[in-house]
Order: structure tokens, then C-alpha cells, then sequence
């Protein structure tokens, strides 16, 4: 009996920089199909090496097969990867939705462009080491101007710097090399949060939705930012929808957006305020105020003033004691409104 066949998901762009590299990894493919792996190979060449840019390219796809096809193909893109000047293998291996294996391959050689590239990657979450960073990260740009994904690091240790000019032309150009990696237009969002383009940076991360996958955590962290964003161009009921299919996920205690609940049904409460469902509303800041806080997170303080809002909109009389808390805790809104309320 034949085994279930496994959901193989594939997302890969190699850069290869020269017509001489390029024929020469060619050859490697095509020799070791023939002497060892055969027919096990997802991708034929055809399909994947573009010689305009002589890059391997896969789209995200899906594909329906075999763990034998699984460990040939990623174990073939491996060797190849060592070629590339730049670029990245992701792949994931899943069985009936439970996630077998993952892959995130990125060229290890000797290349000036990838040990710089490298480098700057280690420097990056390093407190005190941004200017290194930027500095080794632009020189694998010099060596290889198309790098895509030093673009977006650099874009990364610009935005942490505050130079937001700089690291919006950062990830505009990792967009431009390479428009399928969904981490710089995540950069442009936030860039534009900033500025308070907020349709601008809902469109940027409705892009970065749709280039990864649900099993990434950046996925989620777009949506949640998407939400957000909708929210402060009034757009509230597709808000409204973002941050409910945030809510829904079950979320890791190790992943990003575990910490970031309690945002997203604060949002979610302020959403459903503006859609006149007020019991909906105080559903979600329940929730918001129940959980622990995480980073960027909402002061209590605001929880209450909305919570205590939407409260005497369903005529729930203890909508005094939230303002008052919120006031006590220095919200001049809430004291404004009990003032108010009670007089009237």
C-alpha cells in the first residue's frame, strides 16, 4: 500500500551573478539527475533556471508528493545553493497539516558577497553592532548589487536606527531585485505606519500577507499590522475581520504574536465601538484586559476608557467604575467623560 502522498511546499531564488556560474551549476544539476537522483527531482530545469538573470527561481508552490522527493529535492538545491551569490531555499514538509520538516537554505562559500552578507546577519541582533552591520551589508551589496536580502537587513538596521528615509529606499530596493520575499514589504509598512500613510502601509502589508505563508510568524504579524492600519484609515469592518482571523490562531508561547494578543483584541474592541456593536465591543476588551501584557502592548488605562464606553452604550451602569479607573490611572479622557455623564 502506497503512503499518503506529503504537502510539500517550495518558495527558492538563487542568484548565480555570472553566465559562467550559471552554465556551471546547470551542468552540476543535470549530471547528478542523471547519475543519482533520476527521476526523484520535483523541478525540471527548464521550469526553474532563468538564464536572463541567471538565477534558479521556484515561486511558492505546492506540490503534492513523496518524502523520498522531499530529501532529493531539497538535498539537490542544497548543492546548488553553494553557486549562488545570493539569495535562499525555503521549504516546508507537511502531514495532514502537522509540520514535518522546514528548510531555510542561504549560500555558504567564500564569495566576498556572502561572507559579508553572513556577517551582517550576525551583527544584526546585536545590541551596539548596527553601524558594523550596515557597513558589512553594504559591501556585499557593492560586490553584488542585486542582494535582495541585504537590502532588506540593512533596511532593518536603518528603521532600528530611526533613519526611516534610509530604510524605506532599503526595502523598496529588496522589492524591486526580488518582489516574492514578503520581509520588506513588511519594512515599508511599518516605515509608513510612521508616517501615518495608513493605506499606504495596509496595502504593504496585505503584500506581505499574501507572500507568506501561514506558518510563518511574520504572516501573522502583517495581519495583525494590516488590521491596525485599516483601523486608523476608518476602514473598520475590514479592520474588524483582520484582527478576528488574528484572534483565531492559536499561537505558541514562542512565537511573536503570542505577546501581541492582547493588542489585537484592543484594536478589535475599538473596531467593533466604531460598527455600533457594543456587546461585541466589550467581549474584546474583556479579552484585551484579561491577558498578560506583552510589547506593544495597551496601557490599561485605554482599555478601561473603552471598555467603560462601549459598557453604558449597552446601559451596563458599572461603566462608571471603569472610567474611574482609567482615571485614576491618568487617562484625562476617562475623567472627562465621568464628569460628564454623571451630570447628564
Amino acid at each position: 500500500m502506497n503512503p499518503q502522498p506529503l504537502k510539500l511546499i517550495f518558495k527558492c531564488r538563487l542568484e548565480f551573478g555570472t553566465q559562467r556560474t550559471f552554465d556551471m551549476v546547470m551542468r552540476h544539476w543535470l549530471t547528478r539527475i542523471e547519475s543519482y537522483f533520476k527521476a526523484d527531482i520535483l523541478f525540471k530545469p527548464e521550469q526553474v533556471f532563468l538564464e536572463e538573470d541567471f538565477s534558479l527561481t521556484v515561486p511558492q508552490q505546492t506540490i503534492m508528493s513523496t518524502e523520498k522527493n522531499w530529501r532529493s529535492t531539497t538535498a539537490l538545491l542544497q548543492e546548488v545553493s553553494q553557486f549562488a551569490v545570493a539569495g535562499n531555499v525555503q521549504a516546508w514538509c507537511l502531514d495532514n497539516g502537522r509540520l514535518l520538516a522546514s528548510l531555510n537554505i542561504e549560500p555558504d562559500s567564500d564569495k566576498v558577497a556572502v561572507l559579508e552578507y553572513r556577517r551582517g546577519c550576525d551583527l544584526v541582533g546585536k545590541t551596539g553592532k548596527e553601524q558594523e552591520a550596515t557597513e558589512a551589508l553594504s559591501r556585499a551589496i557593492e560586490k553584488y548589487e542585486r542582494h535582495a536580502l541585504a537590502y532588506e537587513r540593512r533596511g532593518y538596521v536603518n528603521y532600528k536606527l530611526k533613519n526611516f528615509n534610509d530604510a524605506l529606499h532599503d526595502f523598496s530596493k529588496s522589492i524591486r531585485f526580488n518582489p516574492n520575499n514578503p520581509e520588506p514589504y513588511y519594512g515599508c509598512g511599518k516605515v509608513k505606519m510612521l508616517k501615518n500613510d495608513w493605506e499606504g502601509s495596509a496595502l504593504d502589508f496585505d503584500q506581505a500577507v499574501k507572500r507568506s505563508l501561514a506558518l510563518q510568524p511574520l504572516h501573522w504579524l502583517a495581519r495583525l499590522k494590516k488590521g491596525e492600519s485599516l483601523f486608523h484609515a476608518k476602514k473598520y469592518a475590514e479592520a474588524a475581520a483582520e484582527l478576528r482571523l488574528y484572534l483565531k490562531r492559536q499561537f505558541a508561547e514562542d512565537d511573536p504574536n503570542f505577546v501581541r494578543r492582547r493588542r489585537a483584541s484592543y484594536f478589535l474592541g475599538k473596531c467593533l465601538l466604531e460598527l455600533n456593536d457594543a456587546p461585541a465591543a466589550v467581549e474584546a476588551l474583556d479579552q484585551a484586559l484579561a491577558m498578560v501584557a506583552g510589547i506593544e502592548w495597551m496601557p490599561d488605562a485605554e482599555g478601561l476608557l473603552y471598555r467603560g464606553i462601549a459598557k453604558r452604550k449597552v446601559g451596563r451602569p458599572e461603566f462608571t467604575h471603569d472610567l474611574q479607573a482609567a482615571a485614576d490611572m491618568g487617562s484625562i479622557e476617562a475623567a472627562r467623560l465621568l464628569v460628564e455623564w454623571q451630570e447628564a
